[in-house]
């Protein structure tokens, strides 16, 4: 038998191990403490051995009862768990069919529409920029390369030099996933003279003293994801963009999918771009769509366009 605290420890040295990202793995940590402590104080159980079905169903009814965290977010915890026991059975320290999140489904989520940037707002943002220094052209290209490709902040913030080719960007994703993402006409032209200014800026600066990521600060350091949230903002507010868009880099990566949806771009393929693992994930962006949007899409892609069709003369129409 053997103590759940021991194997959280087990567990966490492990995604380390993997090269999860800090964040993700402080994350799982946090809700498994959380979850091992009430299974403890509560349920009297503390050997992942005991740890049954029912156990797992009060834990979350518990977390209903504080009533502070709606389903999306217990569902959230009970992805963390399912990661936590499957680990535990692919190191045989339990058996498959003792997991106990077996048949764990998720929570009926509420279906909400997703309200993000439009056109003239997405080019009123960028176009706030007036690429009179480094500075404003690394900042009009973050934006640019938010719209264009739907990448996560954390992605952004974690691209190197070296993984950028001519026609792609390597992206190392959640989970330690790597997808490649397009360069577009458009992100080339303002990559190109970022990287210019970026030598230009660091010339005098010796090698060893700048970072190897793409995007760098004054200082030759990385940018954080508070820096890149606060230069959207910033161009948010001067762009008079609609109050109830929210202005983060993830509405960014709403206004991608949805405006490749626009664009007729099929489910499984945005989801490759956007880095989901399961098409369901995808699929909510497409609750942002106006109807007419939908059948605008059908239109663009009836099974029938470039089918050749024989039309009959009027005579022989009855």
């Amino acid at each position: 038998m053997t103590k759940i605290h021991e194997l959280i420890e087990d567990f966490k040295l492990n995604q380390e191990i993997l090269g999860r990202e800090k964040r993700y793995v402080d994350l799982c940590v946090f809700r498994l403490n959380r979850w091992q402590r009430f299974t403890v104080k509560e349920l009297g159980v503390t050997e992942a051995e005991e740890v049954t079905q029912l156990h797992i169903k009060k834990y979350i009814q518990e977390r209903q009862r504080v009533g502070k965290e709606v389903n999306r977010t217990i569902n959230n915890n009970i992805a963390t768990l399912k990661v936590f026991f499957q680990y535990l059975v692919s190191e045989e320290f339990i058996d498959e069919q003792s997991n106990p999140m077996r048949r764990i489904k998720n929570l009926k989520e509420e279906k909400t529409v997703i309200v993000t940037f439009n056109d003239d707002e997405v080019s009123r943002i960028i176009n706030d920029l007036k690429e009179e220094t480094y500075s404003n052209v690394r900042d009009k290209l973050i934006l640019i390369m938010l719209f264009d490709t739907g990448i996560r902040v954390s992605e952004l913030c974690g691209i190197k030099n070296d993984d950028i080719a001519r026609r792609h960007i390597l992206i190392h994703g959640k989970g330690s996933k790597q997808r490649l993402v397009y360069i577009s006409n458009i992100m080339r032209k303002y990559m190109r003279k970022y990287e210019v200014l970026r030598q230009e800026r660091f010339r005098k600066k010796p090698q060893d003293e700048i970072e190897e990521y793409y995007f760098l600060d004054q200082s030759a350091v990385r940018l954080s994801r508070s820096r890149i949230n606060k230069i959207l903002k910033e161009h948010c507010n001067n762009a008079g963009v609609r109050k109830e868009v929210r202005c983060s880099p993830h509405d960014c990566r709403h206004y991608f999918a949805q405006k490749q949806l626009r664009n007729g771009i099929d489910i499984y393929s945005l989801s490759r771009l956007m880095g989901h693992f399961d098409t369901q994930i995808t699929s909510k962006y497409l609750r942002g769509l106006e109807q007419e949007d939908v059948l605008h899409i059908g239109r663009l892609h009836s099974p029938l366009n470039g089918v050749k069709i024989k039309q009959s003369s009027k005579e022989g129409l009855k």
